[in-house]
């Protein structure tokens, strides 16, 4: 990660932008788990994460020798749409098994599209680190889309050992994500790329969200 961008000596922004980031899908998704219809508050949510996902394109951190950023960009913003339809699409306790399959299909699509682009290439040098700027940029938008189940999430919470002991493991992993972007923003050279990193670390705990939901789903 610290290869693929240069390096900044504030820290103040990435943490903010940490910050402000989970505010906006925590505290909107907390609201319409407890208040809204299970489809109105997946769209809401599902709202929130193109934002940010708008505003990482806007500050994409993954460049340098050796990587192509356009092409990354275009394929993070379709991933993170199609990744998005089966958890608006189908409802229920089906949106889970649909989302996950989505997303392992969207996955192993990622891996053999990076490969055969890398091989494609005239110039094969750099090409782990073309790789690797592809791969976070896939993982990322695929990840985003669990902060759709963040309301599940909510309304699956309760009083019992097991969602407490669930919530508490997601949290602990939530953090540990946050602080290791964090660490990443601060490697970035300028604020534009420090800040992209700090958003993706934000939208790849999508994946704890979603994990975290599935599982109170099926031990409750």
């Amino acid at each position: 990660m610290a290869q693929t961008v240069k390096e900044t000596r504030d820290g103040r922004a990435p943490a903010l932008t940490q910050l402000l980031a989970l505010a906006a899908l925590i505290l909107p998704g907390v609201a319409a788990g407890l208040l809204a219809e299970p489809r109105v508050a997946r769209w809401v949510q599902a709202f929130l994460v193109l934002v940010l996902a708008l505003a990482l394109l806007a500050s994409w951190p993954l460049v340098g020798r050796g990587i192509r950023p356009g092409p990354d960009r275009a394929m993070f913003g379709l991933l993170t749409l199609v990744c998005l339809v089966p958890a608006l699409v189908v409802q229920g306790s089906d949106a889970f098994r649909v989302w996950l399959s989505t997303a392992a299909f969207l996955l192993a699509l990622l891996a053999v599209f990076m490969f055969v682009r890398q091989m494609l290439r005239r110039d094969r040098r750099m090409v782990i680190r073309g790789i690797s700027a592809t791969a976070m940029g896939g993982v990322t938008a695929v990840a985003a889309s669990g902060w759709v189940f963040l309301p599940e999430l909510v309304r699956g919470f309760g009083p019992d050992l097991m969602p407490i002991l669930v919530v508490l493991v997601a949290l602990l992993l939530l953090i540990g994500l946050i602080i290791a972007g964090y660490r990443w923003a601060e490697e970035a050279a300028d604020q534009s790329g420090a800040i992209g990193l700090a958003l993706m670390s934000v939208l790849l705990s999508g994946a704890i969200v979603v994990l975290a939901a599935l599982v109170l789903q099926t031990t409750i």
